[in-house]
């Protein structure tokens, strides 16, 4: 039983995460093809035809169709899906890469000021719901650890298991709780080639601020056909704009 131990913790972890950690490549022939031709737009509305379709947890698809956008020239469009992609695999360094590129062409960051890349990378190397998954992983193995220190005579072994999943549990649980703070933020992207920040939900208000397209926002609140945002750029504010000039990611 011994022996045992580590294949048990192994995939325990492993059938614990969600099938997104697992995703495949998009059998997406045509839209490949027509990417392959230069026919960018053709090739975004096909990838974006097998989202509507109900392929909304591969990260691939939204890499492709991101790529598209920017090959196509829509920044806003390519920053939205690549970020997509990012939360579903963050450790992908093609998908990182590639937004944190669109990013820097529109003036932006990925990685805060100050923090090094690679602290940053390991600490999106999950997604939220792989963390998830992880504690919940766990979570199992303590109830499986529990239940053979209580029913068998290797009191030690069961004692060894315990505390790995405890550790595990706690661990991982944190994990997800640091993150989920600043990941559960409504961003959005600017979609119009100006989003007027406005001091109120309304034309009547002041303009106090234009946010240029393909610029980071977060949605805070929202009124009718208003959003309050504040402005993720380095022209910090906050206000209200028009919905229809931002799209969530």
């Amino acid at each position: 039983m011994k022996n045992l131990a580590p294949l048990i913790l192994f995939f325990s972890l492993l059938f614990a995460l969600p099938p997104k950690a697992v995703a495949q490549q998009p059998k997406t022939a045509d839209a490949q093809s027509s990417y392959d031709n230069g026919s960018y737009i053709t090739a975004a509305e096909l990838y974006e035809n097998q989202i509507a379709a109900g392929d909304t947890s591969n990260p691939y698809l939204y890499y492709n169709l991101a790529n598209s956008y920017f090959k196509a020239g829509d920044p806003d469009k390519a920053i939205i899906n690549y970020y997509r992609a990012f939360k579903l695999l963050p450790r992908d360094k093609d998908i990182r890469g590639n937004l944190a590129f669109a990013l820097a062409d529109t003036g932006q960051r990925l990685t805060p000021e100050g923090v090094p890349a690679t602290a940053f990378n390991l600490y999106h190397f999950f997604s939220l719901g792989e963390l998830k998954g992880l504690m919940w992983a766990g979570l199992w193995l303590f109830a499986f650890a529990l239940m053979f220190f209580v029913l068998s005579d290797r009191k030690v072994l069961g004692k060894k298991l315990l505390i790995i999943a405890a550790i595990l549990t706690v661990f991982f649980g944190g994990w997800h709780l640091l993150r989920l703070p600043s990941e559960s933020k409504r961003l959005a992207v600017v979609v119009a080639p100006r989003a007027e920040v406005r001091s109120g939900p309304g034309d009547s208000f002041v303009v106090s601020l234009n946010v240029p397209r393909a610029h980071l926002v977060s949605i805070i609140d929202s009124k009718g056909d208003w959003a309050q945002v504040e402005v993720n750029s380095q022209a910090q504010g906050s206000g209200w704009v028009l919905k229809n000039t931002i799209e969530e990611i």
